[in-house]
């Protein structure tokens, strides 16, 4: 997993295999408190090129507001926060391709727990479920995204 920071610009959709696994990416903005994912593989890897974050000078010691996160079979694998909307370049594809979300969490009582309700999720249309590890109870719980 890479964790980057809103000093750093990547493109977190170049050099990714997206004939393998089941991918997500969610594009959150905390300042208009607004969840888009695209979860369509193929619009992900005709699009490589297809985001691209701005980052100025004078942006360094100013709090991001919005987050992209890309994740494969549930696990995180890349994030990119970025200062707000206008920073962000997206191809007509992207946006187009884009469905509005929500998350909510599951806290599983234990591993039995989690696969049950983990093999559920995976089986409700429009839904993505993601792993994320909890600090300091050290537990794995469930982040999922629902879309239209």
């Amino acid at each position: 997993m890479t964790l980057t920071g809103c000093r750093e610009s990547i493109n977190i959709l170049e050099n990714r295999n997206f004939n393998e696994g089941d991918w997500l990416l969610v594009n959150s903005d905390g300042n208009k408190r607004t969840l888009f994912v695209i979860e369509d593989e193929k619009v992900l890897r005709e699009n490589a090129s297809g985001i691209a974050v701005k980052f100025a000078e004078n942006d360094h010691n100013t709090t991001c507001d919005g987050l992209l996160k890309l994740f494969k079979d549930g696990k995180l694998v890349v994030e990119q926060m970025y200062l707000d909307p206008s920073c962000i370049t997206q191809s007509t594809e992207i946006k187009n391709a884009y469905r509005k979300a929500i998350d909510e969490s599951i806290y599983p009582t234990d591993s039995g727990d989690f696969t049950r309700q983990w093999d559920s999720l995976k089986l409700t249309r429009k839904c993505y479920p993601t792993i994320y590890h909890s600090q300091p109870a050290d537990k794995d719980i469930i982040w999922y995204y629902k879309y239209e």
